[in-house]
């Protein structure tokens, strides 16, 4: 049965603190978090991991982007740039050099050297600790360190990616993973608190190499409810939300003095996940009727209030790989109810009651996924196909998207920077824990390119490559990609220096401010 949202744990405390609000009456201010230069940020989940070695969901990543620092980081456009290293050299296809800025220190006060790099990507190789990135390193044969300061990294053969996976988070040597518990790290912010599945608080990192953060303090609270979240931000308990409120929510936002609204292109790629090893969903005919029964434009109208864009793929648009001119899978009822015809799912009684058939929809219990779900749910009612929603648990529901544990669900990818994602989510062998093909579809051709794409250094190959993989995908719809979601950032007026990326990056947290309240100011 679906997991019980943790919402009624915190509605006592928040119904105390409108109380609070109520009480002060007029002229009076509540003292707030962001009086004393912290920021509280609202997850729309919690994290299933707090360790840069086998953390794989969305929360988690952007956690450890203010707690943990790699090799090399990404720029505001995208670019990979030197963090943890000062230099890198590629000798060969196959070899590659980081030189360390000196002096580099842990939380902890350690210094963070070359073996430090080292142990950490020989943790992931290491079969027995079975973490989920290790397909992305296992083209690694040998790591050096003839000094203090250099990591030399050989490879069996060309691969693409290498640069990109070497933003991984870093952690001291002989560090054990101890499940929730999160590792020290080296990035902007340490870990001060950990609230399980409610919060983590993180204390500002003065020995930061990249320069002493701002902000003294940031709490991030995980609040899967969207209306909590919207509350909290509305009274000032919560100050900062990226993608997280809901769009109809908006025009309340916006009459807010004390909140600013900011909106950017963004990269990350909702999409309808089928398991392609069910008796229904193993035909393709079925999986494209689905898509053709989903009226996307409608659902980006009515409930995205149009901030969102339809996909044909699950890069963006103003991804450099992405396959421009793939066909377009459109909204035709008819031929969703043919295909269903020939695929032998016959409807029993026209337009009447009964159904082809039944599947189950999986999705977290975020308000607006659900919302998402129920209209995914009548609109395919009308082609003759059953949908049993299900939400659950962040952690429950991810669980059973990676175990195979479903026929539908909803997902979002998240941070995609390279388009090595198509060997991760669509290759043969990635499936979890290997990889993400969570859908455990197989295809010999895709397979071959996707290996390809990964040894080929030239771009313009490379571009060409995944222009085929796209179309197989497109074809074969193991995912049906449903929208480009642009990025929403609300915040409190006085936080400034953010800058939002379109993988949504959180180490930008580092720059902020926070301006003292103006006398007297009340919210």
């Amino acid at each position: 049965m679906p997991v019980q949202s943790r919402k009624w744990t915190r509605i006592p405390a928040l119904l105390g603190l409108l109380a609070l609000v109520a009480l002060a009456g007029p002229g009076c201010r509540q003292k707030l978090p962001v009086d004393e230069g912290t920021v509280v940020i609202a997850l729309s989940g919690a994290p299933s991991a707090l360790d840069p070695r086998i953390a794989t969901d969305a929360y988690s990543e952007q956690l450890l982007q203010m707690t943990h620092a790699g090799l090399l980081r990404r720029d505001p456009g995208g670019d990979l740039v030197p963090d943890l290293a000062s230099s890198r050299e590629s000798r060969s296809p196959t070899e590659f050099v980081f030189r360390l800025r000196p002096g580099i220190r842990f939380h902890d006060g350690r210094e963070l050297t070359s073996k430090d790099v080292r142990y950490t990507f020989e943790w992931i190789l290491d079969p027995k600790n079975r973490s989920p990135h290790k397909a992305a390193f296992d083209k690694i044969v040998g790591i050096e360190t003839p000094d203090r300061l250099t990591v030399r990294f050989r490879l069996r053969e060309p691969f693409a990616p290498f640069a990109a996976e070497m933003t991984r988070g870093i952690v001291p040597v002989n560090t054990a993973a101890r499940g929730y518990a999160p590792p020290i790290g080296a990035g902007p912010f340490r870990v001060e608190d950990v609230e399980p599945g409610d919060s983590v608080t993180l204390a500002r990192f003065d020995g930061y190499f990249g320069g002493r953060p701002a902000v003294s303090r940031v709490v991030v609270k995980f609040i899967p409810d969207s209306t909590l979240r919207f509350l909290e931000l509305k009274m000032g308990s919560v100050n900062f939300v990226l993608n997280g409120i809901d769009p109809e929510m908006l025009p309340e936002i916006a009459k807010n003095g004390n909140l600013v609204i900011e909106e950017a292109p963004g990269s990350n790629a909702s999409y309808l996940g089928y398991n392609l090893k069910d008796r229904f969903l193993s035909d393709a005919r079925v999986r494209r009727a689905i898509a053709m029964a989903i009226d996307r434009d409608a659902i980006v109208r009515t409930l995205w209030k149009g901030k969102a864009d339809k996909a044909d793929s699950i890069l963006a648009p103003g991804f450099w790989a992405h396959e421009a001119g793939l066909p377009e899978i459109p909204f035709d009822l008819r031929q969703a109810k043919r295909l269903l015809d020939e695929a032998g799912y016959r409807d029993p009684d026209g337009d009447g009651p009964a159904v082809r058939f039944t599947l189950t929809y999986k999705t977290s219990q975020n308000a607006l996924r659900l919302r998402i779900a129920t209209a995914i749910q009548d609109q395919l009612r009308k082609a003759g196909v059953g949908l049993d929603v299900r939400s659950y648990e962040w952690g429950t529901f991810f669980g059973d998207i990676k175990s195979g544990n479903f026929q539908l669900y909803g997902l979002t990818w998240v941070g995609l920077r390279d388009p090595d994602i198509f060997h991760l989510a669509f290759h043969s062998k990635m499936v979890p824990p290997s990889g993400a093909n969570r859908n455990r579809y197989g295809n010999d051709e895709v397979d071959r390119l996707t290996e390809a794409g990964e040894r080929e250094t030239d771009r313009g190959k490379r571009k060409r490559i995944y222009a085929r993989v796209q179309e197989i995908l497109a074809r074969d719809l193991p995912v049906f990609p449903l929208w480009i979601n642009r990025n929403i950032l609300v915040r409190d007026r006085r936080l400034a220096g953010f800058t939002i990326t379109p993988d949504e990056d959180y180490s930008y947290i580092r720059f902020m401010t926070v301006s003292p309240p103006a006398p007297g100011a009340a919210r």
